[in-house]
This record gives C-alpha cells, structure tokens and sequence, in this order.
C-alpha cells in the first residue's frame, strides 16, 4: 500500500462515511486504523486483497475508498517510523450534552488484527505482552461492560502511544 500524503479531514469524512453505510460486515474507521497499525507493528504478511477483505467485509469498494485507506496505511507507517509519539484514531462521542474521546474502537481493531494474525504476534517478549495490556483492556470495553471510571480509563488510555511505540521499536 503506497501514497505520500496524510487524509484531509474531508477525506477522513468520505471514507468514514463509506464504512458506515454497512456496519455489518465492515470496521469502522477507528477500527480499521486500529488494525492497519498492528499489522505494520508486526510486520504481519498479509496482501492488500486480505486487508481490504478485513476491513470491507464482502463489499468491494470503489477505487476512490480503496486509494483513501492506502494512504491511511502509509501514513500510519510513516507515523511510526517517525521520532514522534504514535497517536492512535481517536473518535469523539457526544452524552448528554458532553463531548468525550473514545478508544476502544481503535483498540477493537488493532486487537482484531493481533488475533487475526497470531502467528506475527507469537514471538513478543514479556515485556511486549505487557505492552498490549492497554490495547487490550480498551479494546475489551467495545465488546463488554466492564466496570471502570474514568479515571482508570485514563490511565489506560495514556499509555497508547508508548505502548504502540514499544511494540513498534520491539519489531524492528
């Protein structure tokens, strides 16, 4: 996957709303970031034809759509090769009139991918496993209802960046 430039914010829209218009079968964008980020993390051998399949499901996308997450995946790349701490997507939700930042879709994603590709994964040190217990904890609040304040939440999220940046430096 190749391109130079990072997505604008009305590609970043254009590609979101194509993965929302069937959630069945598709991950959301954080999701899909999530998941490009820890196949390069790992350096997991997968073809562009499987990482679409991925993150589109059975849906082929327009060439447009498929042209917008090849440059998020060279981004992401470039990102993590780069001296600056690793940001991970993060989407923003509104609850009662407040606005608060949510993770554990990226999380969701990134954890999709380290289960997806096991065998990439299998050689992690201890202190590479430790690495994932933020990814992993967040990415378990998508799926279950975990009893946690925000605080704690914080706490975990804090340590994306240099969990990402550990696992990344650990690969290479």
């Amino acid at each position: 996957m190749t391109n130079d430039t990072a997505l604008s914010a009305d590609e970043l829209i254009e590609l979101d709303d194509f993965l929302l218009s069937e959630t069945e079968e598709r991950l959301m964008i954080d999701e899909a970031h999530g998941y490009m980020t820890a196949l390069i993390v790992s350096h997991a051998d997968e073809d562009e034809a499987a990482i679409l399949v991925s993150i589109f499901g059975k849906t082929e996308p327009p060439e447009n759509i498929v042209q917008l997450l090849q440059r998020m995946f060279q981004d992401i790349s470039t990102e993590l090769a780069s001296s600056k701490p690793f940001e991970p997507m993060v989407i923003e939700e509104e609850e009662e009139g407040a606005t608060f930042e949510v993770y554990e879709g990226w999380c969701y994603g990134f954890m999709l991918a380290v289960a997806d590709h096991e065998a990439a994964w299998a050689g992690l040190s201890k202190d590479g496993r430790s690495l994932l217990e933020p990814i992993a904890t967040l990415a378990l609040l998508r799926e279950e209802d975990l009893d946690i304040d925000d605080e704690e939440y914080s706490g975990w999220v804090s340590l994306l960046p240099g969990s990402v940046s550990g696992l990344y430096a650990e690969a290479h």
